[in-house]
């Protein structure tokens, strides 16, 4: 038992002579920290000016999305496109099989060609006056013969030379060509009637005939091909969906307390993770009225070129955003700020030594930091040789900047 007691007090003298060696050792570096002079650089603690930003996160989205549906029915006997095809407006996506609609035209334009044929209408004109009709004239001439007819009678009969009776057929004669004259208009305006339906019919079935060769309503690339070569195709099915490539909208939230620092025509610059080391720009054109009740958020959308079409809708952006153009603000060099457990510091220069001052950063700007508490304009923040360092090291100048 004795021997024991005799161990564990060997055991606990030992731990208490290193403990206190370990104590000299930090006494003795520190000591020789404040006696060494380290040579450092220093820069003036200034207020400068730069544009505040934050960085919001979005999505980037097509600026229009179109469903191309068929007009007419009909089966699928050319397809052009497919997944990830790139068109530009009016080009063709796709033809349908036309016999039938083409048989419907020709039947159309030979009904028409009848009934301006009955009109008269020579090829150079569309439009003509009853009375210009051959139906018409005739049936005018018949009228005003039967007319003069009636005059020269009924003055031979007033002087007794023809009778009663001749005068009463020639009244008569007069009546059914006043008649068949009238006639002839409602027929011709009828005909005329029937021309502009004819015309309708023709251009209906002209639009169908046309309407068999699908064409890109905008320039963009085919986001899904729903369509396949032999389908047939009812009115209002899918062929193809496009997405227009450029412009595209960035789309992202930005925190309400932001609201009125972020107004429409600012610029923002992004990048994305499918185009590493390039940065891009848009400009702010739309802001929501009304915030987001479960993110106390706006949504705004940017409109950003894309010319070369390296970007593409759905790629998630990281953007930078000014929201406090022009503010006043300390920045140092980041590397002048020391961060280590949760306590971020700076070594100023007081005299001849180096002092420890702790320090708020607020945001980034390039390589330097803003700074929100702990430094004043005038002071002279060491920028080299921090890891020689400590509260108090004695130092000299070796150059300063600013």
């Amino acid at each position: 038992m004795t021997r024991r007691w005799g161990i564990v007090g060997l055991c606990l003298l030992a731990l208490m002579s290193s403990a206190c060696r370990g104590r000299d050792d930090q006494a003795q570096s520190r000591s020789m920290l404040a006696d060494q002079t380290v040579e450092v650089d220093v820069l003036p603690v200034a207020e400068r000016t730069f544009d505040r930003q934050i960085e919001i996160v979005g999505t980037l989205a097509a600026d229009e999305e179109v469903i191309v549906s068929t007009e007419v029915e009909g089966q699928v006997i050319e397809m052009r496109v497919d997944m990830g095809s790139v068109v530009r407006r009016g080009d063709i996506l796709a033809r349908l099989e036309s016999r039938d609609f083409e048989l419907r035209l020709a039947e159309a334009e030979a009904a028409l060609q009848q009934v301006r044929a009955r009109l008269g209408l020579t090829p150079d004109r569309d439009r003509i006056d009853p009375e210009e009709t051959a139906i018409v004239r005739q049936a005018r001439a018949a009228y005003d013969d039967a007319r003069v007819r009636f005059q020269r009678i009924r003055q031979l009969h007033g002087r007794g030379v023809v009778s009663q009776q001749e005068l009463d057929q020639a009244d008569a004669a007069l009546r059914i060509a006043e008649a068949r004259y009238e006639s002839a208009l409602e027929e011709v305006r009828s005909l005329l009637a029937q021309l502009e339906q004819l015309r309708a019919r023709v251009a209906a079935a002209r639009r169908d005939l046309e309407k068999t060769v699908i064409r890109a309503p905008i320039s963009g690339a085919v986001a899904a091909r729903h369509a396949s070569l032999g389908e047939l195709l009812r009115r209002n099915d899918r062929v193809v969906t496009l997405v227009k490539l450029d412009p595209l909208r960035l789309r992202a939230d930005v925190p309400e307390r932001y609201a009125k620092a972020i107004v429409p025509g600012r610029r923002l610059t992004f990048v994305v993770d499918a185009v590493p080391g390039k940065e891009f720009q848009g400009t702010i054109v739309r802001i929501s009225p009304s915030a987001r009740s479960e993110t106390r958020s706006l949504t705004l959308e940017a409109e950003v070129r894309n010319p070369g079409g390296e970007l593409r809708p759905g790629y998630f952006a990281r953007a930078q955003v000014v929201v406090e153009p022009g503010a006043k603000a300390i920045l140092i060099p980041s590397r002048a700020i020391i961060s280590s457990v949760g306590l971020t510091k700076v070594f100023v220069l007081d005299g001849d030594r180096a002092r420890e001052r702790p320090i708020k950063t607020g945001a980034r700007v390039n390589a330097d930091v803003e700074v929100l508490e702990g430094l004043r304009p005038g002071e002279r923040v060491i920028i080299s040789n921090l890891n020689r360092l400590g509260e108090g090291t004695r130092v000299r100048l070796g150059r300063s900047r600013g």
